[in-house]
């Protein structure tokens, strides 16, 4: 980014504090000529989320905003206020809830319904911001049907393709093609003859024994059974649980659904290649691919840094999911810095917002930056102990046609995927005690639609 272009962003972003504060206070605003030390002194509270190692990233990026804006203070907390959208009913009906917080995108439209966070659509346009600065699928996702926007996004994680480069080489099989130029029946095949019984013999081969199983080939959070596990492939093979614009039409019973759901029902339970939902209860299927264990996992950047902490002399590389029926498709899922309608430091607040997220952006919470000039950069494309495949497998997919969100614009998905909508029929695929077939024919017409109804 060009030195004039960041002086007019920081000129943009001063004035339209300033007319935000004369606007909300009627008194005249603050004198910006001296820069941003020149804003009113304010105290910003900030809830945040995560692990200790995500919390300490949000704190490091925030470093230089505090050098940058000595005049506001940042109070930081830690609840689950975004992770957990009752968490943050709590805090607005106590009347208590944070200036800032850090929002998931599956609650992100409920939020923004219920009045809970702010309109930062002219904050940004003023900041001189233009949204095509941050990763065009994430923008597009977090933008509603009327075009507001209701934070900025801190990152986003997309799913990817992981492998142990020494299995691979052991079974004399070529890595697979960090673009994702290969196919769902590619990985199946080399999930059979990655996975070892204890003899040796892998899943294609006489004599093996499936109940002796020492190496598996492949891990799907499909066991879970989550969304980020079965979301890609359902894409990929032209199916999904919800579709249309609003993702507020069922397609849980259309043949690429079905035959997405088979596909990882056959490599668990046919083939015997693949982390049963009891093997990832008992240890989940991505420790076990870090230790070794497994060949292949589906799973997000997060996994680089499990490998760093816990396995870094881990052969591995990355690469973008493999086409299927309909393409190639991945699922990205955003964590996104809001601020709340009721804060009474909303200049204070939108400063520290936008910072964190543009030039405050890296690694949060372990995410790919949505900031662009940060993506591309030291602080992710060109990080250090990153994997080969790191741009093939994680920043191109988000430009994919078939690459879906996990937003709710419809505020349908938690009823839609609950014990009451489509949750049993996978749960009966995934433990293989139904087919695919089986277990969605008709779940639209007798379950999901009826719901769809009830929740408008």
């Amino acid at each position: 980014m060009g030195l004039r272009r960041k002086s007019l962003r920081i000129a943009g972003l001063l004035g339209g504090l300033s007319l935000l504060v004369s606007a909300c206070t009627g008194a005249p605003a603050p004198s910006v000529s001296g820069g941003p030390s020149a804003a009113q002194p304010a105290t910003v509270r900030v809830m945040l989320w995560g692990n200790d190692a995500d919390v300490t990233s949000i704190k490091d990026a925030a470093a230089g905003f505090t050098t940058a804006h000595p005049e506001i203070t940042i109070e930081w907390e830690t609840g689950d206020c975004g992770v957990d959208y009752a968490a943050c009913k709590t805090l607005v009906a106590g009347g208590n809830l944070p200036d800032v917080f850090v929002m998931g995108s599956w609650n992100y439209f409920e939020a923004a319904r219920d009045g809970v966070t702010a309109d930062i659509t002219d904050l940004l346009a003023r900041s001189g911001t233009p949204t095509s600065d941050f990763t065009s699928t994430i923008i597009k996702g977090m933008t509603s049907a009327d075009g507001k926007l209701y934070g900025l996004p801190m990152g986003y994680n997309i799913q990817s393709l992981f492998y142990n480069k020494a299995m691979f080489d052991k079974a004399g099989l070529s890595y697979p093609a960090a673009d994702g130029s290969y196919t769902y029946d590619d990985l199946r095949q080399w999930s059979a003859k990655l996975t070892l019984d204890k003899a040796g013999r892998n899943a294609t081969e006489p004599g093996f024994d499936a109940k002796s199983i020492k190496q598996y080939g492949y891990f799907n959070f499909a066991a879970g059974p989550i969304e980020p596990g079965y979301a890609p492939v359902l894409a990929a093979f032209g199916g999904g649980i919800l579709g249309g614009e609003a993702r507020n039409q069922c397609t849980a019973d259309a043949s690429g659904t079905i035959d997405g759901f088979q596909w990882l029902q056959d490599l668990m339970w046919k083939d015997h290649s693949a982390i049963t939902p009891q093997l990832h209860q008992e240890e989940p299927g991505y420790a076990r691919w870090v230790r070794g264990q497994v060949a292949m996992q589906q799973g997000s950047h997060e996994q680089v840094l499990n490998v760093q902490q816990q396995n870094p002399t881990l052969a591995y590389d990355m690469a973008a999911l493999p086409k299927g029926p309909a393409g190639n498709a991945t699922l990205a899922q955003i964590h996104i810095w809001a601020m709340a309608q009721k804060s009474e430091v909303k200049d204070a607040a939108w400063t520290f917002l936008h910072y964190m997220a543009t030039d405050g952006a890296g690694k949060q919470m372990g995410l790919i930056p949505a900031y662009k000039d940060v993506a591309s950069g030291p602080a992710f494309a060109q990080g250090k102990g990153e994997p080969a495949g790191l741009v093939e497998a994680q920043l191109t997919p988000a430009t994919w046609p078939l690459t879906v969100t996990n937003l709710d614009p419809s505020v349908v998905w938690s009823a839609v995927s609950s014990q009451d909508g489509v949750l049993p029929a996978i749960e009966d695929i995934v433990m293989n005690r139904k087919t695919a077939s089986e277990a969605l024919s008709g779940i639209c017409a007798q379950r999901i639609d009826p719901l769809l109804k009830s929740v408008k």
